[in-house]
């Protein structure tokens, strides 16, 4: 087993809970998922609600490989606007250069009080002179992935905060599926929570139905047909969906919860509120109640329209702001 270095992400989100945020953290580890969990636990202490946007202002994230020293010291010596404390996330710390590293260690010694500045990477160079400054400032976050028997408490705990009630075949079915990593499984669940009914019970089948299993014949196969706006595919998809029994709204709940990923993402396109229009009122329709038959065909044309025009625009570079 793999020494853990640092604390939890759960004992960091009791410190941040009660006002306990330093100035200087340092997440690492090879489980992604944590490691955004961490980040988010900061942000929401440090910057609260952002009801007035002012997120944008005050929380920067830059890249291992795309930025410097200057460009961080920078950052972190900018002041806040509209509040008291500022964000810097440097992502992919392992790839910023060791000897360009070292110039920030300066401000170890004297860090921005309104500022906190957050490193995280899946792994450091425990040898480089910065790093080893850098851990004895910060608090430092273990993301390292956890132990083979934590994960069923883990699967159950997320689920709980997506409303999701998991029978216990269903929830191996989960973890067996995710290998291991828990943004898979994070994002296995958060369509779960889109796809089933409120207060229903997941099954295998549930579980199943949207992992693919069965090519161009589940909804997670019509998502990405209709992402790719190809008419066709999307048709045919949506064909063997509806004939394995699947509901209408069903259906509708997970390529609307599919938009609002590529929103959070920040994968924006100049069609995507008229595609969320094109999603109300198809779910108005569909609770008008016109049968099996009309309901499919609301379906169907809601999908040509989402399918018409260009090919959806991608994300050209990373966001230099928070998706969360």
């Amino acid at each position: 087993m793999k020494k853990r270095e640092g604390i939890s992400v759960s004992e960091l989100k009791r410190r941040v809970g009660i006002g306990e945020c330093a100035p200087l953290y340092l997440i690492v580890g090879e489980e992604g998922w944590l490691r955004d969990e961490a980040v988010a636990a900061i942000r929401a202490a440090i910057m609260g609600s952002d009801e007035a946007n002012v997120w944008v202002f005050n929380d920067d994230m830059v890249y291992g490989d795309e930025t410097d020293a200057a460009e961080i010291l920078t950052l972190c010596n900018t002041l806040p606007l509209f509040t008291t404390r500022r964000l810097v996330v440097v992502r992919h710390v392992e790839d910023v250069r060791a000897k360009d590293a070292e110039r920030l260690l300066p401000y170890l010694d004297a860090p921005v009080e309104t500022t906190c500045l957050i490193l995280t990477g899946k792994k450091v160079d425990g040898r480089a002179k910065f790093f080893q400054a850098y851990k004895k400032s910060a608090v430092v976050v273990d993301c390292e992935p956890l132990d083979a028997m934590a994960v069923p408490a883990w699967i159950r705990a997320q689920a709980a905060t997506l409303g999701l009630s998991l029978d216990e075949p269903a929830r191996q079915q989960l973890q067996e599926s995710g290998s291991g990593d828990l943004g898979v499984l994070r994002r296995e669940m958060e369509k779960l929570a889109a796809y089933v009914a409120q207060g229903a019970v997941v099954t295998v089948a549930d579980v199943e139905a949207v992992q693919g299993a069965d090519t161009g014949g589940t909804v997670w196969n019509l998502l990405d047909a209709v992402r790719r706006k190809e008419r066709a595919s999307s048709l045919r998809s949506l064909g063997k969906v509806l004939e394995a029994g699947e509901a209408p709204l069903k259906v509708l709940g997970l390529l609307a919860w599919g938009w609002r990923q590529d929103w959070k993402a920040r994968r924006f396109s100049d069609d995507m509120l008229r595609d969320f229009e094109q999603f109300r009122d198809a779910d108005s329709r569909l609770k008008g109640g016109g049968g099996r038959g009309q309901d499919r065909l609301v379906m169907e044309r809601m999908l040509l329209n989402l399918c018409r025009g260009a090919a959806r625009a991608t994300r050209a570079r990373r966001p230099s702001a928070p998706a969360r």
